[in-house]
């Protein structure tokens, strides 16, 4: 059994276990039919949605329905230095890419989990969202442009409480 994190979400962790066609989530059955190495047809309502995904690493970029969400394998022997750079208020890239637009400009107020900017990263569009409620400071690159993984692609400053 392998614990798994989204990272929309990281305060909340999921058990998996793959048999056969079936991933068990939290304990629930999900049947899975692999397409071919990364689409997917699983059930999401009353019938099969098609699922691409793309693995990087101990990391899982899902696309469902036009939404993306990325999911981490959670290894209790490495430290989480995604997690020190969103406390930081900056959305690191999750692996190489191009910027495809952006969202939000800087200078704007956002809350944490807002949409910023759209990257494609092995032909998956992925939105990469506020790690903090406050002040977008930076989009450093400019849309067309490409970066490497771990690069910062938007900084926040937090919101200043009042004293």
């Amino acid at each position: 059994m392998t614990t798994y994190v989204f990272r929309s979400d990281a305060g909340q962790r999921h058990q998996v276990l793959k048999r056969g066609d079936t991933v068990h989530v939290d304990g629930s059955p999900l049947s899975v039919r692999a397409l071919d190495a990364g689409h997917y047809l699983a059930p999401v309502g009353a019938r099969p949605a098609h699922v691409h995904v793309a693995t990087h690493g101990d990391t899982l970029y899902l696309q469902l329905h036009g939404r993306s969400c990325v999911v981490e394998r959670v290894d209790p022997t490495h430290s989480g230095a995604s997690a020190g750079a969103a406390g930081q208020g900056s959305a690191s890239a999750p692996m190489p890419g191009v910027v495809v637009s952006w969202i939000a400009a800087p200078g704007v107020q956002v809350a944490a989990g807002e949409a910023l900017l759209v990257i494609e990263s092995m032909k998956l569009q992925m939105t990469i969202e506020a790690p903090q409620s406050g002040t977008l400071e930076d989009l450093p690159f400019q849309p067309g442009q490409t970066f490497q993984r771990g690069a910062v692609l938007a900084r926040v400053r937090p919101e200043e409480t009042p004293a």
